[in-house]
């Protein structure tokens, strides 16, 4: 074995500290303008615990490579052209259906439902891919089908956490079509049950868009914590009690919190990542 070389057990020599060290310094860095973009220099030492002098040789290389640039009038940092390049390498990368793939394969083997991923486009729900399950009872929605936001559990999810402006521009002024005798026609009480899925953190359709089918969903979200998907299970009503309904949204928030992690999102101090958590509006 050559000399120098860590070995399980062993402490690592001196010569490998530094490197190390000054690689989770710099990461530290381009994480903390990733939160605080325009931080100077004694803004970045005093939160990374750091001596101005070693803050600004880690900047200087940061700059050099281009993760990291200075603004010219104010002197203060942020995040450099070459950090949005290897981001973009990241998304490229990582689709979606390909993340979400083989995680809601096994989901449905393991809970015997039919599991869907599905994307928002304008007021439809796109069903972009689906994963059976073992069960003999299962209700199946065509993959690449549109149906409306109002009356489906992946659409409820996708409306919950928009502002309530951009949720009635959506719908429109008019009543909402009906789907079933149980669907949600009017605007005013979508807005209560969305106040319940924000509560729970996951969405019910009973019966709202097809007579005996139920579903529930759950969100998908991005590194900016934006909902950019919804993972929803769909089953005849006579299997979805409430009881039921219950564990599986908390299955459901498992199993999208996985995903969510995966492509970006960090959940802010709890990694059941709880619905009082989520509080960010967007669109």
């Amino acid at each position: 074995m050559k000399t120098g070389q860590n070995r399980p057990g062993r402490k690592p020599t001196r010569e490998s500290v530094p490197l190390t060290r000054a690689l989770d310094r710099g990461l530290s860095i381009l994480e903390l303008l990733a939160k605080s973009p325009g931080s100077s220099l004694s803004d970045i030492s005093r939160h990374l615990a750091l001596s101005p002098s070693t803050v600004s040789r880690l900047l200087n290389t940061l700059c050099e490579r281009g993760f990291v640039a200075q603004s010219l009038e104010t002197k203060t940092f942020r995040m450099g052209p070459q950090a949005f390049h290897v981001g973009m390498v990241f998304a490229r990368q990582n689709r979606l259906d390909q993340i979400a793939s083989p995680i809601l394969r096994t989901f449905a083997r393991a809970i015997g439902d039919t599991i869907s991923l599905c994307i928002r486009d304008g007021s439809d729900v796109i069903y972009i891919d689906q994963y059976e399950g073992g069960g003999t009872a299962r209700a199946v929605i065509q993959v690449g089908s549109r149906h409306p936001l109002h009356c489906t559990a992946a659409g409820k999810v996708m409306l919950a956490w928009l502002w309530e402006e951009r949720i009635r521009e959506l719908l429109g002024p008019t009543e909402l079509p009906a789907m079933t005798s149980k669907t949600i026609r009017r605007v005013d009480d979508l807005l209560q049950d969305l106040e319940v899925v924000r509560k729970n953190g996951y969405a019910t359709d009973l019966e709202e868009l097809e007579d005996g089918v139920c579903c529930v969903a759950s969100p998908i979200r991005s590194s900016a914590g934006e909902i950019v998907g919804a993972v929803s299970l769909s089953t005849v009503a006579s299997r979805l009690d409430a009881d039921r309904i219950k564990a599986v949204g908390a299955e459901l928030l498992r199993v999208t919190n996985e995903i969510s992690r995966l492509i970006g999102w960090m959940p802010n101090g709890n990694d059941r990542a709880v619905p009082a958590g989520w509080d960010i509006f967007y669109d």
